[in-house]
């Protein structure tokens, strides 16, 4: 589990984020977040659609940042994280692409603010699965999905040019 704080917004606390794999409980966690289960109070993404922890960030900053604003479009700043992974403005859509299904293997989890290890231990009792690096999320992305979904073209194949392109969508919304 990786936690870095928002310049922007220290008083927020730091924003968590972890890597699952072999999640067994997807189908469970779905139906907590359909029902909208205030005891489960972080974002599921599905980790096929995460190129890397920066593009993590890039959606946590954009929720927190119109949390504190009082300018949310979902329920709370959990579901807006998953929203603002989105280069467009339909939140059905967006929660279905980026979001988990209940088929969902691999998942990244946010949370933001708590101390790290009630974050983790929280975490691990939410989600049966493994926790692995953040770094291994290599293993889980598919381009294929990202270049489609962010509209990436033949510039997805240098990857160095990804981050900047995503962040350009990611920024454009609603614009």
């Amino acid at each position: 589990m990786e936690s870095h704080a928002i310049d922007l917004y220290p008083d927020v606390g730091s924003v968590h984020m972890a890597l699952f794999k072999d999640v067994k409980n997807a189908q469970q966690l779905r139906k907590r977040l359909l029902d909208q289960d205030t005891t489960l109070q972080c974002a599921l993404i599905d980790a096929s659609m995460v190129f890397n922890g920066v593009h993590v960030l890039l959606a946590c900053n954009r929720a927190i940042h119109d949390w504190q604003h009082d300018q949310l479009k979902t329920h709370n700043v959990h579901s807006e994280i998953v929203f603002d992974f989105s280069p467009t403005s339909n939140i059905a859509q967006t929660f279905k692409r980026f979001g988990i299904d209940d088929q969902s293997q691999n998942i990244v989890v946010v949370k933001v603010g708590g101390p790290k290890a009630d974050v983790e231990s929280y975490m691990r009792d939410n989600i049966q699965g493994d926790l692995v690096p953040l770094d291994q999320l290599t293993q889980f992305r598919d381009m294929k999905k990202i270049r489609k979904y962010y509209q990436l073209g033949n510039q997805a194949d240098q990857l160095d040019k990804v981050v900047p392109l995503i962040s350009g969508a990611m920024a454009l919304k609603g614009l």
